[in-house]
């Protein structure tokens, strides 16, 4: 809204928190509404602890919180403690209404309303929280591995059961099943079945070694207890998933003419990597390499050898077949590592290196 009036020779014109007068901009200050909680109207404020000068956010934080114990707990709340049955136990705002105490006699002054009301809505009102599908505001369902209500897409991760933990280390160490096949039959990334088995392995060490003190072991026992599990016919991974290359995160620039087509197989090639709907046909069979497989892999193809020490020798060299002008330096050449135009190259493997000149 815009007001054009005349005050004492001087044009002021009036915008929403802002005039100007005779070409000056000044900014008008306006009382501002303080955001309360929903549930907070009049008469369903619980008065100040002990007769103390408290605002309203403070008296709710207070309501929210409760008591503390002599150890400074508090012990009444409902999320001051971990769940210990692998369920989760996140903040209801549109159902517990402020109320998260698990004991409210003589803490809470809104327990009684809330009793009162949850009888059903009186003439002429309607009933709003009959409406809800459930707590997530938005009419929807909430999840109960969703943490914020109105985050549809953040969910909490789930952890595999020791049973499950058992049966992989088994189809892998005893029965000497490849990572690929375990993985399509537990429905787990690769990366996943070959972290299992190497903790396990590290785990195993530790015992043998006296390493596992009382207090890792009850540490460990109170997340694996606070996490929900993993189960395959719910949280099954998405095991064609493509993961990012290294040679896709740097960016190249390629001149072509106006009228020349480039789609996405065009760039792979400019990438110098397979096209999508192969790498995808691949994981879909089970064919991705694990990392033992690539180590392996890179260990054949490199054809070197260390060569023995005699007594008195510091070092040990390691000597590698290589074409003669890539690898060393000729003598008296000037460096380029510190130039910005430094010339860069990608392997096959898509990673970016500094190539000799």
């Amino acid at each position: 809204m815009i007001g054009i009036r005349k005050e004492f020779g001087l044009v002021v014109k009036a915008t929403d928190g802002v005039k100007v007068i005779g070409g000056q901009l000044s900014q008008v200050r306006y009382r501002r509404t303080l955001a309360y909680p929903f549930y907070s109207k009049v008469g369903n404020i619980p008065p100040a602890r002990h007769s103390r000068k408290q605002t309203v956010f403070k008296r709710l934080m207070d309501e929210f919180l409760g008591p503390k114990n002599y150890k400074g707990e508090y012990y009444l709340n409902k999320y001051a403690y971990p769940n210990q049955d692998h369920t989760t136990n996140y903040v209801d705002p549109e159902t517990e209404r402020g109320n998260s105490l698990l004991s409210t006699k003589g803490h809470s002054s809104r327990s009684a309303e809330q009793s009162s009301s949850s009888e059903g809505p009186k003439d002429g009102e309607e009933d709003t929280e009959s409406n809800l599908l459930g707590s997530g505001g938005n009419g929807k369902v909430r999840n109960s591995l969703q943490p914020f209500p109105m985050n549809t897409h953040c969910h909490t991760n789930t952890q595999v059961s020791k049973e499950m933990k058992q049966q992989i280390i088994n189809d892998v160490v005893n029965l000497s099943l490849t990572p690929q096949s375990v993985a399509l039959k537990y429905g787990l990334k690769i990366q996943r079945i070959e972290a299992i088995v190497k903790l396990h392995e590290i785990e195993e060490r530790f015992k043998s070694e006296g390493k596992i003190t009382k207090d890792m072991q009850k540490f460990a026992d109170v997340m694996y207890n606070l996490f929900p599990l993993y189960d395959p016919k719910k949280n099954a991974e998405n095991l064609t998933e493509i993961p990012i290359p290294e040679a896709t995160k740097q960016s190249r620039f390629l001149t072509i003419a106006e009228s020349e087509p480039f789609g996405p197989i065009d760039a792979a090639q400019e990438y110098g990597l397979e096209p999508a709907a192969v790498t995808l046909q691949r994981l879909s069979h089970g064919s991705e390499p694990s990392s033992d497989d690539v180590k392996k892999e890179q260990k054949k193809n490199s054809r070197s050898f260390i060569a023995p020490m005699n007594k008195g020798d510091r070092s040990a060299f390691r000597f590698t077949n290589v074409k003669v002008g890539k690898v060393g330096y000729r003598y008296g050449k000037s460096f380029r590592d510190n130039r910005k135009d430094r010339k860069i190259d990608f392997d096959a493997a898509g990673k970016m290196y500094y190539p000799i000149e």
